[in-house]
């Protein structure tokens, strides 16, 4: 038996039956890595979604981490469970980032519908999901081909038996292979936007969904983050989750640390393959300046998974959330440096040959440049100024959290919603 068929066998009924630990999740990320790695260039290549990595991630349970434990989850992304989630997440974005930022995307989505759920609908819900439906979650609504301050306005309008929503929705994630699609929107009222914001969990093949095929980018090409529209799509009142504004006053999770796992482990990823580059000619170990540079790409990295234990031990803790979003923003900024920084700084070392298709530094600084946009790094940064200012901090009232932020009478959300 092959180490992937080890892992992906030990998940084929219930895919955790007792709560794991970090090094249990870890051997199974490991005995699928080497074939995610094999595949990405391929994958980048077509812009072609992952989805023998998905069927394998599925197998190894890695779809049910974030699933609460009473229904075969990890338990994940849950006070005291946070530390060995981002660990995960790190772990898999170090074999390959794509696919980490899918499996990502989906759990988050799981476990914001686990969370905010009624007891019939989680009943209803998380069965499906260690069963295999995999979930993609949109919030943003900025379009690939139009310009212009992205405003949220998704909003749900009452009807006999549920809702109708109307809507187009950006950079869906997961979207390719997903059952549900768990729209963040807003049901009808006159206050600010966030209060009013709950969870649409829309099947993909309801009448009124379409995808749009308008994924043509620099790098994560094979997220296939397409566009959806949303056509007068018919939402039962069972599909609806959460209470209005549920997710800014009645839950403390964010995604700043999650993201910051992924940056971090893509930015370890590009480091092995300088060290083994390197490793394997004399000339450059050899070489004093390279190994200066290696040394300084190796305290980055420290130090932003320094921030980032601390951050997750500190959630662990349930510390105050306002002060570990700010933590978690912190680490998020680092974890950003080191992953656009390190691939870039490798061709100096590498020399022109780091240009050919066959390494990977090439893809790795496109996949850094795309993702990392995802947040806008400036305006968390500036959040943080004002807090030194002593203007304050507030994880999901402001620049942070990746929540809908209110600015004047309309909600912008350049730091929008997502998972």
């Amino acid at each position: 038996m092959t180490a992937t068929e080890a892992a992906t066998e030990a998940a084929t009924t219930v895919p955790w039956p007792e709560p794991p630990t970090a090094a249990e999740v870890l051997a199974r990320v490991d005995a699928l890595g080497p074939g995610w790695r094999e595949r990405q260039r391929g994958l980048d290549e077509a812009v072609e979604f992952p989805h023998e990595n998905f069927a394998e991630a599925k197998a190894a349970g890695l779809h049910a981490l974030c699933v609460p434990t009473e229904y075969g989850g990890a338990g994940f992304w849950l006070p005291g469970r946070y530390g060995p989630w981002y660990e995960v997440l790190e772990r898999m974005a170090r074999w390959e980032t794509n696919t980490a930022q899918l499996v990502q995307v989906h759990n988050h989505a799981a476990g914001i519908i686990a969370w905010h759920s009624t007891p019939q609908q989680r009943d209803h819900f998380m069965p499906r999901i260690v069963d295999g439906a995999f979930c993609a979650s949109l919030g943003s609504e900025a379009h690939l081909y139009e310009n212009g301050a992205e405003v949220l306005q998704s909003e749900l309008t009452k009807v006999d038996g549920g809702y109708r929503l109307t809507a187009r929705k950006g950079f869906a994630s997961v979207a390719a292979t997903a059952k549900y699609l768990m729209v963040w929107c807003a049901v009808e009222g006159d206050t600010s936007y966030a209060s009013r914001m709950v969870f649409a969990v829309v099947d993909v093949d309801s009448d009124g969904v379409e995808l749009l095929d308008d994924w043509q980018m620099l790098g994560m090409r094979s997220t296939i983050s397409c566009g959806v529209k949303f056509q007068d799509v018919f939402v039962p009142d069972d599909h609806v989750v959460g209470t209005p504004g549920g997710w800014i006053t009645g839950d403390p999770r964010t995604f700043s640390c999650a993201y910051a796992s992924n940056h971090l482990g893509s930015a370890q990823g590009a480091f092995d393959f300088l060290v083994e580059y390197i490793g394997a000619r004399p000339d450059l170990s050899g070489s004093e300046a390279v190994r200066v540079k290696l040394g300084q790409m190796d305290a980055r990295l420290f130090a932003a998974r320094a921030c980032l234990r601390s951050t997750a031990a500190r959630l662990d803790r349930g510390d105050d959330p306002d002060e570990c979003e700010a933590d978690a923003v912190r680490t998020m900024h680092l974890a950003k440096d080191a992953v656009l920084s390190i691939p870039y700084e490798g061709f100096d070392l590498v020399g022109a040959r780091a240009c050919h298709e066959r390494y990977p530094l090439g893809q790795m600084m496109r996949d850094a440049r795309t993702f990392t946009l995802h947040f806008r790094d400036d305006l968390y940064v500036e959040r943080l100024a004002q807090l030194a200012l002593g203007n304050g901090f507030s994880a999901k009232g402001g620049r942070g959290g990746s929540t809908p932020f209110e600015e004047g009478p309309g909600t912008t959300a350049q730091a929008t919603a997502g998972a």
